[in-house]
């Protein structure tokens, strides 16, 4: 019976020290991802569109730590505006990997939407009854 149950404690250890090291690593990337957005957000106020060599083989890097789909819009991008919308789209993949209960953005606009339709419009403020 105690060997059960130290079989069971180690295990269960395991298991937690297996899931810490896992939301470490999904945290590291999201502030790697983080850090590339805010010098591509920098570039596009500058006004510059193409993505310099050195942060699209960054990109590159963290791309390929993203556990994500293999289509055609999960790619490197010369320019920086669809290569932010890549990045947020490898975020939101990390994301759903640390929470899976997480909606999607498209849950969130069809909730947003719903609720808009479903509730009064609000009370014209200036306007006294």
């Amino acid at each position: 019976m105690f060997e059960d149950a130290n079989r069971d404690i180690e295990r269960l250890t395991r298991e937690a020290v297996a899931r810490r090291i896992r939301q470490q690593q999904l945290d590291r990337v999201v502030h790697a991802i983080d850090d590339l957005l805010f010098q591509l957000e920098d570039l596009n106020l500058q006004g510059v569109d193409r993505v310099p060599a050195r942060l699209r083989e960054r990109a590159g890097q963290i791309l390929e730590a993203v556990p994500g789909p293999e289509d055609e819009e999960f790619r490197i991008r010369y320019r920086v505006l669809p290569m932010m919308d890549v990045l947020f789209r490898a975020q939101e993949i990390l994301f759903r990997l640390r929470d899976p209960r997480r909606p999607t953005y498209a849950d969130n606009e069809d909730e947003l939407e719903a609720r808009a339709t479903a509730e009064p419009p609000l009370a014209d403020p200036i306007r006294r009854a």
